[in-house]
């Protein structure tokens, strides 16, 4: 009886295993079948406009150096929304390389690196966070430590539809700081998806300086506007 459980198991997850990388030799966009063990066609790459400018946040006494990968358009917005929404982990993957190759051509300098949080609530509901796997895919690229450094602490309204002063607004006092001992005198690498006003990565950057760490340097996937 213990053999056939066993082959059962190994047959259950075989089958996982050949759904999960069934379309292994197609883009993910278009669904062209690729031969080089991309998950990304030429065509679709070339639809991506890269961000080459980084952008500042600055309120009261706070600054931040804000980069960003791409604009949130065509493609790069699909794979953000396939890995947010549907758990496409290779629309993952495409994004963390366009993010790390930004880290890169910036020569970004850190010591750790954190991402932002999402409520209990939407973390139940969508049963995982995006920005962290970004932000683990980042680490293991880098060799950087993740640190689990922030949490939110209120539950307010999605973003989505809200203007500028609306959003700033609803993410004040969303965010704290914990884990403070794995950040002080450190310079962080805050990780996020989206950023359209910059209100959520400030408040995560100010509550990070505000609590020990040295600097705060923000890297996002894309940048949208309202």
């Amino acid at each position: 009886m213990g053999n056939r459980f066993i082959k059962n198991i190994k047959y259950v997850i075989d089958c996982i295993l050949s759904v999960i990388y069934s379309d292994e030799g197609n883009c993910v966009i278009c669904n062209k079948i690729l031969y080089d063990g991309r998950f990304i066609c030429d065509n679709c790459t070339r639809d991506i406009k890269l961000c080459k400018h980084k952008t500042n946040i600055k309120k009261q006494e706070f600054s931040f150096s804000v980069y960003s990968s791409a604009y949130y358009s065509g493609v790069m917005k699909e794979l953000i929304l396939n890995l947010k929404y549907h758990r496409d982990f290779k629309s993952g993957e495409i994004i963390s390389e366009y993010m790390f190759k930004n880290l890169l051509e910036n020569n970004m300098e850190f010591d750790a690196i954190t991402y932002v949080p999402v409520s209990r609530k939407k973390l139940k509901k969508r049963g995982y966070n995006q920005s962290k796997y970004l932000a683990k895919n980042l680490s293991e690229k880098t060799e950087k430590s993740l640190i689990n450094s922030l949490n939110k602490i209120k539950d307010n309204k999605d973003q989505i539809g809200l203007n500028k002063e609306e959003r700033w607004k609803n993410n004040k006092d969303c965010f704290c700081v914990k884990n403070k001992n794995k950040i002080v005198n450190k310079k962080i690498l805050l990780v996020d998806d989206v950023i359209t006003t910059g209100s959520t990565a400030f408040f995560c950057s100010k509550e990070l300086i505000k609590n020990g760490a040295k600097e705060v340097i923000v890297l996002t996937a894309a940048k949208s506007s309202i």
